[in-house]
């Protein structure tokens, strides 16, 4: 097949895999792609910088928040283009074990992010003797950028790939 089939063909399947989107499991990872955007809404993660009574003071939340669904758009691509590991059904029960790991790494960087951020919070200043534009904060907020990205990725590969299960399941029986 010619570079430019090749390239055709993915197009169309990516096109139905977008439609297959609409289903239950892919409304689950639509919506962990669109969470690091609405928790700047909701505010249900800490999120604030020092200004607003937070432990950011170099990185803004704005960067950490699009850092974090940039990162997610590009695990849900970078899943679909290894689509042809999800196609064999013997490995159905492996893929729902990563995405259960995957799911739980989620799950425990969140609470390291959070036990993070608290820790900066309360030790920043007071006890580490960080003044505002110390750029030892980055010492904290690399590490907390990094946890929360974590977190949404991993979330967000889980639901990805139960969706892809489910996406090449109902493709052949159709």
């Amino acid at each position: 097949m010619s570079p430019s089939g090749r390239g055709t063909q993915f197009l169309d399947e990516f096109k139905e895999f977008l439609a297959f989107l609409k289903n239950l499991w892919g409304i689950l990872a639509g919506v962990s792609v669109f969470f690091p955007l609405s928790n700047v809404l909701v505010k249900v993660i800490p999120l604030q910088s020092l200004e607003h009574d937070g432990a950011f003071a170099t990185l803004t939340p704005s960067l950490v928040t699009t850092l974090a669904t940039i990162t997610t758009l590009f695990l849900i691509l970078w899943t679909f283009s290894h689509r042809s590991e999800l196609t064999a059904l013997p490995q159905r029960r492996a893929i729902r074990r990563r995405a259960a790991r995957s799911f739980a790494a989620g799950g425990l960087t969140l609470v390291l992010y959070l036990v993070g951020y608290s820790v900066t919070l309360s030790n920043a200043y007071a006890v580490w003797g960080w003044e505002s534009q110390d750029p030892r904060h980055l010492l904290a907020e690399v590490p907390l950028l990094l946890a929360y990205v974590a977190s949404f990725a991993l979330v967000t590969r889980a639901f990805v790939l139960l969706g892809m299960i489910e996406f090449f399941s109902t493709e052949r029986s159709s």
